[in-house]
C-alpha cells in the first residue's frame, strides 16, 4: 500500500490518497475536500486498474456546494466506456482516466506507459473536466527527464510542467496545482 497527502497551490484543497494490489490490478482511492465554482466541494473517488495499469472503471460521489455528484466510469472488455451506464462511443479505446479535481489519476498513467529515460508518450485520457463536470476526451503527453521527473503537457489548457514523483510514481510535485505534504 502506498499512501500520499497533498495540498491544492491554486486555491484551498487537500486530497488524500491510497494505492493497493487488488483483485490482480490496482486500486486507488481517496477523498478531495477542496474550494469549486466559489463553494466548498468533497469528493471521495475510486479507480480500478488492470495488472498493467490501464483504467477499468471509477467512481467519484459527493458534493459540490448544494449539488449533490455521483458518477460512474466503466470500460468494458472491448474497450467500450460507459458513464452511469451509457455508452459513450467518444471514449472507446482509451486506456487513462483522469480526474480533473486530484493528482493521483496521474499515476496511473506513469505507471502504465513505464517510460524509460528520455521516452515520451502521447496519451488521450477519459477526463472530467472540473469546469463544467462533464466527462470528456484530453489529450496529454509525458515525457521522461529525469529518474523521477516527467514533462507534463495539457495542449488544450496551454500547461506544461515537469511533474516530480516519488519512487511508486505518485506526483509529489504539480507545479502551480499540487505539492505533496505527507508522502508514504
Amino acid at each position: 500500500m502506498h499512501t500520499i497527502l497533498w495540498r491544492r497551490l491554486d486555491g484551498a484543497g487537500h486530497d488524500a490518497c491510497r494505492w493497493q494490489r487488488e483483485g490482480g490490478g490496482w486500486s486507488l482511492e481517496g477523498m478531495a475536500v477542496f474550494e469549486a465554482e466559489g463553494v466548498a466541494a468533497a469528493l471521495s473517488y475510486r479507480l480500478d486498474c488492470g495488472p498493467d495499469w490501464a483504467s477499468r472503471s471509477a467512481r467519484v460521489a459527493g458534493w459540490i456546494g448544494a449539488r449533490r455528484f455521483d458518477l460512474r466510469l466503466d470500460r468494458q472488455a472491448d474497450g467500450r466506456w460507459r458513464i452511469d451506464g451509457c455508452p459513450d462511443p467518444a471514449l472507446d479505446g482509451l486506456l487513462d482516466i483522469d480526474l480533473g479535481f486530484t493528482p493521483a489519476t496521474n499515476t496511473n498513467a506513469i505507471r502504465r506507459m513505464g517510460l524509460g529515460l528520455r521516452a515520451e508518450a502521447e496519451t488521450v485520457a477519459v477526463w472530467l473536466d472540473t469546469e463544467d463536470w462533464k466527462v470528456k476526451r484530453l489529450q496529454q503527453s509525458y515525457s521522461r527527464s529525469g529518474d523521477r521527473n516527467y514533462l507534463y503537457a495539457s495542449p488544450q489548457h496551454g500547461y506544461r510542467a515537469t511533474l516530480l514523483v516519488d519512487g511508486f510514481g505518485a506526483v509529489v510535485r504539480y507545479p502551480g496545482l499540487w505539492h505533496a505534504c505527507a508522502p508514504a
